[in-house]
């Protein structure tokens, strides 16, 4: 015959709420008796305090005591439960799964590697993943709809009750064209000149929105969020790459982004840089909701992809300074063993004497 367990102050308090005495003691397989007898035990000696009112039959957390604490076990329970999740979780015992978004910009860059890695590591995650700017993401994440979100987090200030932000990364900004644009071959430009060709990028967020301003020929900005939006906006880079090779339209993307399409000189970058053009890549989730423990994997994942990507994008700045320069990165010229071997035989021509040479 199996062996009830003992119910333990977390197995009651699990059904407090609206329980009904007689129920409540039968579901954990004891009598309604020894229940209250255990109740008032733990009452006596360590509360000082009713736990539950017993005047009927149903079950109500005492005044002071007996609510406080109620609360704090149904707060222990319900982490208990999390935990055992996200143990869960960690064993493969069930599929992990992650409800996020993400802006163009995130989602182009360490977005889609930090997911391949995970994926690589449990491919029984599953993911579903919203594309849209900042203001949105953030109303998704404070209410519940999303987990946590990656995005360019310059009006932040705005949802800072809201959510809470942890910076990841920044990436520098760059106007670019296809090859055989007008512009594509000019040295010096100024920003107005760019800005005559329809722009084509994701929504720019204020920071950047304020240097745009009354310089493009097109598009306008958002009253609500600050940003600017393009003549041609779109969320995905894939579709603004397409419409800059096919038109005379200027792209504004991140330089990691671009790299395929510069080694095979399908495009060109503009020569105009200003300190406004970087973006500022945060993660994001509701303050009063901490993120599961595959949403706190995914961040910390995503944090080592942006270090990594943030060497490349330094090493690729570098080769772009020395163009600009017009010098190329040199190996320094060292001797070597075949210089006095070179030099010997030198001296050796130098001093045969005429009748000893080899005729020629």
């Amino acid at each position: 015959m199996a062996q009830r367990k003992t119910a333990g102050l977390l197995n009651l308090v699990a059904r407090l709420p609206a329980s009904d005495l007689v129920r409540l003691a039968r579901g954990l397989g004891i009598d309604p008796e020894g229940m209250l007898k255990r109740l008032q035990a733990l009452e006596s000696t360590r509360l000082g305090g009713a736990l539950v009112e017993t005047a009927t039959r149903a079950l109500k957390p005492g005044e002071a005591a007996g609510r406080i604490v109620i609360d704090h076990a149904t707060r222990i329970l319900s982490q208990a439960r999390d935990l055992t999740r996200d143990l869960e979780e960690l064993a493969g015992l069930q599929a992990p799964e992650l409800n996020f978004g993400a802006d163009g910009y995130a989602s182009e860059l360490s977005v889609g590697l930090t997911l391949a890695h995970m994926v690589g590591a449990n491919s029984r995650l599953r993911v579903r993943i919203e594309i849209a700017d900042f203001a949105t993401l953030a109303r998704s994440v404070a209410a519940g709809e999303l987990e946590l979100a990656v995005a360019e987090t310059t009006d932040a200030e705005r949802h800072h009750g809201r959510v809470q932000i942890e910076a990841v990364g920044e990436h520098t900004l760059f106007f670019f064209v296809r090859k055989g644009h007008p512009l594509a071959t000019v040295h010096t430009l100024a920003l107005s000149t760019i800005l005559v060709f329809p722009l084509v990028a994701p929504r720019v967020p204020p920071r950047i929105a304020a240097e745009l301003t009354g310089q493009a020929s097109s598009g306008r900005t958002d009253r609500e969020s600050g940003d600017y939006l393009p003549g041609l906006d779109t969320e995905s880079f894939a579709v603004a790459r397409n419409i800059v090779l096919g038109s005379d339209a200027v792209g504004l993307a991140p330089l990691l982004v671009l790299e395929r399409d510069l080694r095979a000189q399908r495009i060109a970058l503009l020569p105009y840089t200003s300190p406004s053009l970087r973006l500022r890549i945060g993660v994001f989730h509701a303050r009063k909701r901490p993120p599961s423990r595959v949403a706190q994997l995914f961040t910390t994942q995503l944090k080592q992809v942006e270090a990594t990507l943030r060497g490349r994008e330094q090493r690729a700045l570098a080769r772009i300074d020395d163009l600009k320069r017009g010098t190329r990165r040199r190996a320094p010229r060292t001797t070597t063993s075949a210089s006095p071997q070179k030099s010997t035989k030198a001296r050796n021509r130098r001093v045969q004497s005429p009748r000893t040479r080899k005729p020629t």
